[in-house]
């Protein structure tokens, strides 16, 4: 009895495909079916592995990127980091800068010099003693002169026994290659 229920649901299945509408379901139905079996599962794992490959290669060209615009930014001051140049070089550089303004030096004290990144640092303790105008002017010099100082701790106080004058106390770091 079973296979004649079988055969008589298929009969009445294909008969029911004689309709254009069904005919086009199932015919659409069974191309999804073997376009996704046939095409995409196999496909599936090389889409994933070059959808790995691609995030690791753009991983790659944003650290490229990076790396050329550091190289960029070192070249922009390269010129102010002089080459092979000791305590006392820098301390004549930096009396030469005071000479520049009407200052009275109270003390200029060279520490040790220690690493700043890729750089060497000659670390220097200034006291300075003047109008505040011209002490101002010399912050700037330290700024913008042709070597790269970097001024850690400022300290004004105003000077003893005098009204327009004022004490600077500076830590200074100069940058060298």
């Amino acid at each position: 009895m079973k296979p004649t229920r079988k055969k008589a649901a298929l009969r009445g299945l294909l008969e029911s495909l004689h309709n254009p509408g069904r005919l086009r379901a199932v015919s659409t139905g069974l191309m999804l079916l073997v376009g996704y079996a046939g095409i995409y599962m196999p496909l599936s794992a090389r889409i994933d592995e070059t959808a790995r490959s691609l995030n690791k290669e753009r991983k790659r060209q944003d650290l490229c990127c990076q790396v050329e615009c550091l190289r960029a930014q070192v070249d922009k001051f390269a010129a102010r980091l002089p080459g092979k140049t000791d305590s006392n070089e820098w301390v004549q550089y930096l009396l030469g800068g005071i000479r520049k303004f009407p200052l009275h030096m109270l003390a200029l004290d060279s520490g040790v010099t220690q690493r700043v990144g890729p750089y060497e640092g000659v670390v220097f303790h200034v006291e300075v003693e003047g109008a505040f105008r011209d002490l101002d002017l010399f912050l700037h010099w330290l700024e913008t002169n042709q070597r790269l100082f970097r001024v850690d701790a400022v300290k004004i106080v105003p000077a003893r026994g005098s009204e327009n004058r004022v004490m600077m106390q500076l830590a200074l770091l100069g940058l060298k290659s």
